[in-house]
């Protein structure tokens, strides 16, 4: 009689201990990157009555006969694997995973791992360049804990097989983007032997823009060309000659005179001779590329165009900027974006994933701690693994409302009938101290 209660009472704590799970769960509905727990049985030891015995020539096998004395909580298994939906925020450092990986942070002495990517940086953009070493570091919302990754050394790539620390988004050291001069200027169109401006004095005008160091840094400065016929006989000659350079308020600017020799073929027009000059101004020398241009009988009008860079776009140059935003790709890389319209790659962020993901330690804080269970974490770049990061989204908790009431039922008619098992145990105890006193 007494193996029925505490069978019963086994039965009464798992359940509770089940139902402590679902509440939290539902608890936990709204949570960033909660993820669901569930709670697993299983029996415990069997008291046997008799054993079992194998076949005679007499008789066959009898069958063991046990009775078992309870349940107990096998195990509380995390949902790890299962995607929350994605919540918009349009907050920039609000970021989700999609995969299995983790984000890594730290308190300072301890790594921790979360799917919670509600992220902001500590210190603000018009304070760039302070020097407290305390600000300009991406961390967690609620605890301020460092997220870790890569920093880029050069602006352009990050040593991923390196070590990972503190992401530094704001400094001094990327506050400005320093300005480049102009060393490239390519000539595109045609010269139109019939165009009647090349046999006078001043020639056609052309106009190539160049940024050049001035007195506060870089800045915009126009080259002003002339084409004339090289005053010669040669109808397949010409000179392109730098005849003045103004500032970008339209002041004149000492530069020295210069010329670029043009020579084209009479059969087909192109050019055979000074594909390349090399003008100086303010100290810097601009390749002055003409290979595109040609001379052909057209309209009379020569439509000589100029444009800052090579094909690729190199030698543009560009003016001083100073950051103006900051961008995560896919692949958690982190850049910053400059008023001058360049783009710096900062950093990138680790991730980490488990064989075992559900062996984490749940820490709280939507934190969890690498353990035996879990193995030691695989940290890598987040599409390595296949998954990316979206920005301004944050991943919902994957709690199954639906599903937590189902299981809250269950455990709720279980414990009621283990309840009943013990009322009725009892019973059958007083119906038997009954007898005694009859």
């Amino acid at each position: 009689m007494l193996r029925s209660l505490y069978s019963a009472v086994s039965g009464l704590n798992i359940h509770q201990t089940e139902m402590d799970v679902i509440g939290n769960n539902l608890a936990n509905i709204n949570t960033n990157g909660y993820k669901s727990q569930a709670t697993n049985f299983s029996d415990i030891l069997y008291q046997s009555k008799s054993n079992a015995s194998g076949p005679t020539d007499a008789r066959g096998s009898i069958n063991p006969i046990q009775i078992g004395l309870g349940g107990r909580v096998a195990a509380i298994d995390t949902n790890i694997t299962t995607q929350g939906s994605a919540v918009t925020t349009n907050a920039p450092f609000n970021m989700m995973i999609t995969g299995d990986s983790f984000f890594i942070v730290t308190d300072g002495t301890n790594r921790y791992y979360t799917r919670d990517g509600d992220f902001f940086v500590d210190g603000e953009i018009n304070e760039i360049g302070n020097s407290d070493d305390d600000e300009g570091y991406l961390v967690t919302s609620s605890l301020g804990y460092y997220v870790l990754g890569w920093q880029s050394d050069d602006g352009a790539t990050v040593n991923t097989d390196g070590a990972i620390g503190k992401i530094m988004l704001l400094g001094p050291d990327v506050h400005d983007s320093p300005g480049e001069a102009t060393t490239y200027i390519t000539v595109k169109g045609n010269v139109d032997k019939n165009d009647s401006a090349i046999y006078t004095s001043l020639g056609h005008g052309v106009t190539a823009a160049a940024l050049l160091p001035g007195e506060d840094g870089y800045e915009s400065y126009n080259l002003n060309f002339s084409l004339t016929d090289a005053d010669d006989e040669d109808s397949t000659t010409y000179l392109l000659t730098l005849t003045q350079v103004t500032d970008s308020s339209g002041n004149s600017v000492d530069f020295d005179k210069q010329e670029i020799e043009l020579t084209y073929s009479p059969s087909d027009g192109t050019l055979t001779s000074a594909e390349t000059g090399v003008i100086t101004v303010n100290g810097v020398g601009i390749t002055i590329d003409v290979s595109k241009t040609t001379n052909y009988n057209t309209s009379g009008t020569t439509t000589l165009r100029t444009t800052r860079g090579d094909a690729d776009g190199g030698g543009e140059g560009q003016e001083d900027g100073t950051m103006s935003g900051i961008t995560v790709s896919k692949d958690g890389k982190i850049y910053a974006k400059y008023t001058n319209g360049d783009t710096r790659l900062l950093a990138q962020m680790a991730t980490a994933t488990f064989i075992n993901a559900t062996g984490l330690v749940n820490e709280g804080n939507n934190l969890y701690s690498a353990s035996n269970a879990s193995g030691d974490p695989n940290i890598a770049p987040v599409d390595e693994d296949g998954g990316y990061i979206t920005t301004g989204v944050l991943e919902a908790s994957n709690v199954d409302m639906s599903d937590e009431f189902t299981r809250m039922i269950t455990a709720q008619r279980a414990f009621q009938a283990n309840s009943r098992v013990i009322t009725t145990s009892d019973t059958m105890l007083s119906e038997l101290r009954s007898l005694k006193s009859s």
